[in-house]
């Protein structure tokens, strides 16, 4: 994969994630029933504190309902669930899926999100 198409993926979603209204991401709730049962890269955001954490998965609702250490450090940080949400994007096409690890730290690199502590490098 191309670091050109990486970086532009990774921006991409990116820019998505921090313009995205605040009300269209997903709220939280016990099933993540609205949250996308696909492959991609999700992201845990705070109405005034931006994105708290990045991630990637094969199924993005899986992952978020199976328990998720970005909402343990919210509620440790008593920050109040309604100013937390979820956003996501699914990853269409072989390429970007293939890439998935590599988008994912480049974004985590470029946004640095208080929650994700260690910053992959890219392969």
């Amino acid at each position: 994969m191309s670091d050109n198409f990486i970086n532009e993926e990774a921006k991409r979603i990116l820019d998505r994630f921090v313009t995205l209204p605040f009300e269209q991401a997903y709220p939280l709730s016990r099933t993540f029933s609205l949250v996308p049962i696909r492959t991609g890269v999700y992201g845990f955001r705070h109405a005034a504190l931006g994105l708290l954490y990045i991630g990637k998965a094969a199924n993005i609702q899986q992952r978020i309902r199976n328990g998720h250490k970005a909402l343990a450090w919210a509620f440790i940080d008593r920050l109040n669930p309604d100013e937390v949400r979820v956003v996501a994007e699914v990853l269409r096409g072989e390429d970007a899926r293939k890439a998935l690890l590599d988008i994912e730290a480049t974004m985590i690199q470029i946004a640095r999100p208080s929650y994700n502590i260690v910053v992959r490098q890219r392969r």
